[in-house]
């Protein structure tokens, strides 16, 4: 029985359950590998501390949602032995791990300090609302709230270390000329 060693591979889950009585696998899995467990690599689960290697069977997988997946592997072809995999840890080999260069959500920004191009810091962002597509931020800015539309064309600098976003804020939404 080969096994791998730990430092080579990434922990994306663990063996929740059995399905059904022919030996399938509820995987419980973090969202970011779910482009990872679409290529069907191979599977290694932790028994007695080590890594021992399980391949995906030709019926190959069924997502049931973006963390769950229901899966048969070679080898395991009864609920019984299914039942001696549960609560396992799952991983994959790091070389295997689809990074996803996805966008970072908007609702990910409450939170961040929002700049203006010109007017500097305007204040921290409180919410983030979904107007049918259309973005607002929703930001107090010297003591009222302000809706502040976003997309990408406004976006100067996301700067995730420092929790900023510098936007380029049309004309006239924080006029104080007019109080």
């Amino acid at each position: 029985m080969e096994t791998i060693p730990k430092s080579n591979c990434v922990k994306i889950g663990y063996i929740q359950k059995p399905h059904g009585i022919h030996g399938e696998l509820v995987i419980r899995f973090e969202e970011q590998y779910y482009d990872t467990l679409e290529e069907h690599p191979p599977l290694f689960l932790e028994i007695d501390n080590l890594l021992v290697p399980f391949f995906i069977s030709e019926e190959g997988l069924r997502f049931k949602s973006g963390e769950s997946v229901i899966t048969p592997l070679e080898w395991i072809d009864s609920d019984q032995k299914a039942k001696e995999l549960c609560g396992l840890s799952v991983f994959v080999d790091q070389n295997d791990v689809i990074v996803n260069e996805e966008e970072m959500s908007p609702h990910e920004l409450i939170g961040y300090t929002l700049f203006d191009e010109t007017l500097g810091q305007i204040g921290k962002i409180t919410e983030v609302n979904d107007y049918s597509g259309n973005l607002l931020l929703g930001v107090s800015y010297q003591g009222k709230e302000a809706l502040v539309p976003l997309n990408e064309d406004l976006i100067v600098r996301i700067d995730e270390d420092q929790r900023e976003i510098e936007l380029r804020i049309p004309d006239g939404l924080f006029n104080l000329d007019d109080e």
